[in-house]
Protein backbone atom coordinates (compact mmCIF):
# COMPACT_ATOMS: atom_id res chain seq x y z
CA UNK A 1 0.00 0.00 0.00
CA UNK A 2 1.38 3.22 -0.29
CA UNK A 3 0.46 5.12 2.42
CA UNK A 4 2.82 2.30 4.22
CA UNK A 5 5.77 4.02 2.54
CA UNK A 6 5.57 6.89 4.76
CA UNK A 7 7.41 6.59 8.48
CA UNK A 8 5.65 7.18 11.64
CA UNK A 9 7.57 9.09 14.41
CA UNK A 10 9.16 5.90 15.67
CA UNK A 11 9.77 4.38 12.38
CA UNK A 12 11.84 7.34 11.17
CA UNK A 13 13.16 8.13 14.01
CA UNK A 14 14.41 3.91 14.57
CA UNK A 15 15.62 4.95 10.71
CA UNK A 16 17.80 7.75 12.10
CA UNK A 17 19.48 6.23 14.87
CA UNK A 18 20.69 3.55 12.39
CA UNK A 19 22.87 6.17 10.51
CA UNK A 20 25.63 8.44 11.03
CA UNK A 21 23.23 11.54 12.11
CA UNK A 22 24.76 14.02 10.48
CA UNK A 23 23.38 16.57 7.92
CA UNK A 24 23.39 14.31 4.76
CA UNK A 25 21.12 12.20 6.82
CA UNK A 26 19.14 13.94 7.65
CA UNK A 27 18.53 15.58 4.67
CA UNK A 28 18.08 12.20 2.82
CA UNK A 29 15.57 10.81 5.33
CA UNK A 30 13.79 14.10 5.16
CA UNK A 31 13.41 14.31 1.38
CA UNK A 32 12.44 10.17 1.49
CA UNK A 33 9.71 11.31 3.68
CA UNK A 34 8.42 14.13 1.76
CA UNK A 35 8.74 11.30 -1.62
CA UNK A 36 6.51 9.14 0.36
CA UNK A 37 4.04 11.76 1.25
CA UNK A 38 3.95 13.04 -2.49
CA UNK A 39 3.47 9.28 -3.67
CA UNK A 40 0.51 9.68 -1.52
CA UNK A 41 -0.91 12.80 -2.81
CA UNK A 42 -0.71 11.42 -6.20
CA UNK A 43 -2.53 8.79 -5.50
CA UNK A 44 -6.45 9.11 -5.89
CA UNK A 45 -7.21 6.60 -3.03
CA UNK A 46 -4.10 7.37 -0.76
CA UNK A 47 -5.30 11.16 -1.03
CA UNK A 48 -8.73 10.32 0.69
CA UNK A 49 -7.09 8.13 3.07
CA UNK A 50 -4.63 11.32 4.11
CA UNK A 51 -7.60 13.79 4.36
CA UNK A 52 -8.99 11.06 6.60
CA UNK A 53 -6.34 10.63 8.53
CA UNK A 54 -5.46 14.33 8.84
CA UNK A 55 -8.88 15.13 10.31
CA UNK A 56 -8.84 11.88 12.81
CA UNK A 57 -7.57 13.74 16.32
CA UNK A 58 -6.61 17.07 14.97
CA UNK A 59 -8.97 18.79 17.20
CA UNK A 60 -7.66 16.78 20.38
CA UNK A 61 -4.22 15.67 19.67
CA UNK A 62 -1.27 17.90 19.47
CA UNK A 63 1.06 15.57 18.19
CA UNK A 64 -0.04 13.22 15.76
CA UNK A 65 3.45 12.52 13.76
CA UNK A 66 3.08 8.83 16.65
CA UNK A 67 -0.14 8.13 14.76
CA UNK A 68 0.28 7.82 11.38
CA UNK A 69 -1.34 6.14 9.86
CA UNK A 70 -4.50 6.65 12.07
CA UNK A 71 -3.30 10.10 11.94
CA UNK A 72 -1.15 12.17 10.21
CA UNK A 73 1.06 15.67 11.42
CA UNK A 74 2.84 17.31 8.77
CA UNK A 75 5.89 17.46 10.87
CA UNK A 76 6.47 13.36 11.12
CA UNK A 77 8.34 15.12 7.57
CA UNK A 78 10.92 16.72 8.99
CA UNK A 79 11.82 14.52 12.36
CA UNK A 80 15.27 13.56 10.92
CA UNK A 81 16.11 17.28 10.73
CA UNK A 82 14.69 17.83 13.98
CA UNK A 83 16.34 15.24 15.45
CA UNK A 84 19.72 16.78 13.91
CA UNK A 85 19.21 20.20 15.71
CA UNK A 86 17.43 18.33 18.85
CA UNK A 87 14.63 20.37 18.10
CA UNK A 88 16.50 23.50 18.21
CA UNK A 89 15.30 25.03 15.31
CA UNK A 90 17.80 28.38 14.45
CA UNK A 91 19.92 25.67 13.96
CA UNK A 92 18.36 23.84 11.60
CA UNK A 93 18.90 25.05 7.62
CA UNK A 94 15.23 24.95 6.92
CA UNK A 95 14.45 27.16 10.30
CA UNK A 96 17.26 29.35 9.50
CA UNK A 97 15.61 29.99 6.48
CA UNK A 98 12.56 30.47 7.52
CA UNK A 99 12.96 33.81 10.40
CA UNK A 100 14.09 31.54 12.91
CA UNK A 101 10.34 29.61 12.91
CA UNK A 102 9.61 26.41 13.68
CA UNK A 103 7.89 23.70 11.53
CA UNK A 104 5.37 23.35 14.17
CA UNK A 105 4.72 27.22 13.07
CA UNK A 106 1.70 27.11 10.49
CA UNK A 107 2.95 29.18 7.74
CA UNK A 108 6.20 27.36 7.92
CA UNK A 109 7.68 25.41 5.50
CA UNK A 110 6.55 22.25 6.49
CA UNK A 111 3.46 23.95 9.18
CA UNK A 112 1.97 25.30 5.57
CA UNK A 113 1.02 22.02 4.53
CA UNK A 114 -1.54 21.36 7.24
CA UNK A 115 -3.22 24.64 5.99
CA UNK A 116 -3.36 23.13 2.33
CA UNK A 117 -4.47 20.19 3.52
CA UNK A 118 -7.22 21.73 5.62
CA UNK A 119 -8.22 23.75 2.36
CA UNK A 120 -8.16 20.25 0.42
CA UNK A 121 -5.67 22.01 -2.15
CA UNK A 122 -4.38 19.29 -3.35
CA UNK A 123 -3.21 20.75 -6.88
CA UNK A 124 -1.42 23.58 -3.76
CA UNK A 125 0.20 20.71 -2.30
CA UNK A 126 1.89 19.56 -5.51
CA UNK A 127 3.18 23.10 -5.89
CA UNK A 128 4.08 23.42 -2.36
CA UNK A 129 6.37 19.94 -2.66
CA UNK A 130 8.40 21.63 -5.77
CA UNK A 131 9.37 24.23 -3.67
CA UNK A 132 10.59 22.42 -0.37
CA UNK A 133 12.64 20.27 -3.06
CA UNK A 134 14.00 23.37 -4.32
CA UNK A 135 14.38 24.78 -0.64
CA UNK A 136 16.25 21.43 0.23
CA UNK A 137 18.88 21.53 -3.32
CA UNK A 138 20.10 25.23 -3.22
CA UNK A 139 20.92 27.53 0.15
CA UNK A 140 19.93 30.16 -2.54
CA UNK A 141 15.98 30.07 -1.40
CA UNK A 142 14.62 31.05 1.90
CA UNK A 143 10.52 30.95 2.82
CA UNK A 144 8.72 33.87 3.26
CA UNK A 145 6.23 32.91 6.42
CA UNK A 146 4.19 36.10 5.35
CA UNK A 147 3.35 35.23 1.97
CA UNK A 148 3.79 31.69 2.27
CA UNK A 149 6.13 31.31 -0.92
CA UNK A 150 9.73 30.36 -1.69
CA UNK A 151 12.34 33.84 -2.44
CA UNK A 152 15.78 33.30 -3.70
CA UNK A 153 18.26 34.94 -1.92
Amino acid sequence: MITDQLKNYNEISGEWNLTVRDNLNAVLLTLKQLEAFEMIINDDDAWEFLLNAFNNGRDTDAWLASDWPDGFDELVLCIPLCKLVSFECDKCFVGMRQENNSCAHDDSLFGYIAELLNRKDRAGLKLHISDIKKMFSSVNYRWNIGLHKLETV
